[in-house]
This record gives C-alpha cells, structure tokens and sequence, in this order.
C-alpha cells in the first residue's frame, strides 16, 4: 500500500464518519418518539450502530499523528496542530450561544458571556464536547509518539489490551450483573489503573492497525463481528441504560462499540483501498477538508431544521429522518465550503488554510 492510497483510505474513512455523526444527532430525538414501533426499532439500531464514529475519528487521528515524524517535536505540536483544532473550536464556542440566543429569542451579551465564561469546564453546544478528549490528545502526542516508535507490536498489543479490559470489558459486564453484584468488577480508583484511559485507547488503537496485517482479515469475518457486537450493545443498552455514561463515557465503557470500531475501521480501510474510481476519489478528496467545519456547524442547523421539518412541515417517520438528515448534511458542506474559500476565515472557523505547513 503506497502512501497516496494510505491517505485517501484516510480520507475516505474521515468522510464516512462525520456522516453517521451528523445521522446520530439528527435522529436523535426519534429515538426519544414512539418508543417501541417499527421505525423507533430501526432508527434506534442505525443510532447505535453510527456510533463508530467517534472511535473512528480518534483512530484517523493515531494513525496519522503516530506515524508522523513531526509528532515528536513540541514546537509544530504547539505552533500547527494544537491552534488548528483549538482556534475553531474556541470560535464555535462563541458562535454556538449567539446562534442559540437567536433562536430562542434571549440574545444578549451577557447570556453570551455566561456561557462562553463556562468553556474550560463544558462545552457551550453538546456536540462539541468531542474535542476536549481531542486536544487532550494533541497535548499528549508527542509523549505518546515517543512510546510508540520504541514499542515492539506486542508492546502495543499489551497497552490497548489494558485499555480494553479495565476500560471497557470490566465495566460493561458490571451494568450487566444482578444488583447484589453491581461493584464486585468495579477497580478501585485509588489503585488508578486506568493507565490508558479514555479515548487515548482509540488514538493507539488506530496507530497499532496500521501496523498489522489487517488486509488478510475476511470481509465477511469483520462484517459479522460488527453487526454482532452492533445488535447486542443495542440490546444491552436498551435493557440496561446505564451501560450509557451521560459524559459520553460510554464509547469506551461499552465493549460492543470498540469491538463494532475495530471492525469497521478494517472493512473501510480495505474499501477505500481499492477505490480507483477518479470521481469518487475527487469527492472524497472534496469533502475530507471539509469534515472539521461540517461537524463544527451541524448541530446548529439541526437547531433551525428540526422544529421547521417536524412542526412547520408535520414530516415525521423514517421519511422525515432521512429528510433532515439529506438537508442538515447538505446545508453543512455547502456553508463549510463557501467559508472554506475565504482567507483567514478559513483558518478560523475550519482550521484550514490555503497555505497550510
């Protein structure tokens, strides 16, 4: 696998999961409606199943920063990647209560400034909370690229394998046993043996694939794996709602959704492999450098869409799903990209340039 196909299998994953990202917040209030119907069933295991995402984007992120040769120097650490995540995210953090203020007629500066004060401790919009793991991780990556490029593949397989036990396995069968026995897995936090904690786990993760043969696996394997692991997490959690942490927590303290984002990775690693198509390479190419700003923006159209499609329209059911989904994704890309053409506002607002380093 050359290097050009390496980072269009990139691009074409990067692309793939913002949009279940943007299906898991526009179908999210149907999995709230008709609890128990045919559509609510089918809504609510595409919902679960979209949930790769997140895990994917940290995969995307380890296997290319943990390949990286600059990775290990803090000056481009702190003087390119970090102020390109941070500096977005700090102007959607003020933008996202403006917009809200708009929309629920309660603008004022003061509001503003009440929400915007708060950032360091929560996000200002929901959907934003992704990115404090994120640039977590770009703080720490040059620590993690160090242990990297010294760990044996075994080494690695030991680190994620810690990760996924302590993390994730043991949690997951705690929810799951009799009340009796709700703390006996639990570890005790002074021991601390979350040693890899949280989403650093995915970010390792994704690194450590680039370094097996993954292209051997069956198709057909990883595909059963996922929808597998897909049907029981939704079982699960659908019997057992506290297997879902309210912090998002539940990416990690879930086995099913590590399990199903192995898989997936895989299966679109391979698929975007072998894509030799010059259009689709063209729109995906198109669309990758366009991934940060859509997720950046799309919850606040979801804000206008939703109520106008739901209430104003009266489209409801899988149709109406769908529907929004086709106008949030499409109003995102086409907003991003005019913005995308504007020097300076480019960088501010989607981290990107027209003369990037």
């Amino acid at each position: 696998m050359n290097k050009n196909q390496r980072i269009f299998y990139l691009d074409f994953i990067r692309v793939i999961a913002i949009l279940l990202v943007i299906f898991i917040h526009v179908s999210a209030i149907d999995t709230t409606l008709n609890i128990g119907s045919g559509q609510w069933q089918i809504t609510k295991i595409i919902n679960y199943l979209a949930h790769i995402s997140v895990p994917v984007f940290f995969m995307i992120s380890g296997s290319l920063l943990l390949n990286s040769k600059k990775t290990t120097s803090l000056s481009y650490t702190w003087k390119q990647r970090i102020p390109r995540a941070t500096i977005p995210f700090v102007m959607w953090s003020v933008i996202s209560p403006i917009v809200v203020g708009i929309y629920a007629h309660s603008l004022s500066v003061k509001n503003v400034l009440h929400v915007v004060k708060t950032i360091l401790y929560q996000p200002t919009s929901p959907t934003l909370w992704f990115m404090y793991p994120l640039i977590g991780i770009y703080i720490l990556s040059p620590v993690l690229k160090t242990f990297v490029q010294n760990a044996t593949t075994e080494m690695l397989i030991y680190v994620t394998g810690i990760w996924l036990v302590t993390c994730s396995l043991l949690p997951s069968i705690a929810v799951m046993l009799p009340k009796n026995f709700e703390h006996i897995l639990e570890l005790s936090p002074i021991a601390n043996f979350f040693l890899v904690g949280g989403f650093t786990g995915y970010f390792i993760l994704g690194y450590l694939l680039t370094k097996l043969k993954v292209e051997k696996t069956s198709n057909i394997v990883l595909l059963l794996v996922f929808l597998i692991a897909g049907f029981a997490g939704n079982f699960v959690s659908e019997a057992n709602p506290t297997i879902f942490d309210p912090n998002n927590g539940y990416y990690v303290t879930s086995i099913f959704i590590p399990i199903m984002s192995v898989a997936a990775f895989i299966l679109l690693q391979k698929w975007g492999s072998r894509i030799t198509s010059k259009t689709t390479i063209k729109v995906f190419e198109f669309l990758a450098p366009l991934v940060f700003g859509v997720y950046l923006i799309h919850n606040l159209l979801i804000l206008y869409v939703e109520p106008y499609f739901m209430n104003t329209l009266g489209i409801h059911g899988l149709a109406g799903t769908f529907l929004r989904y086709l106008v949030v994704l499409g109003l995102s890309i086409l907003i991003i990209w005019i913005l995308n053409l504007i020097p300076g506002v480019n960088y501010l607002l989607t981290g990107n340039s027209h003369k990037r380093k």
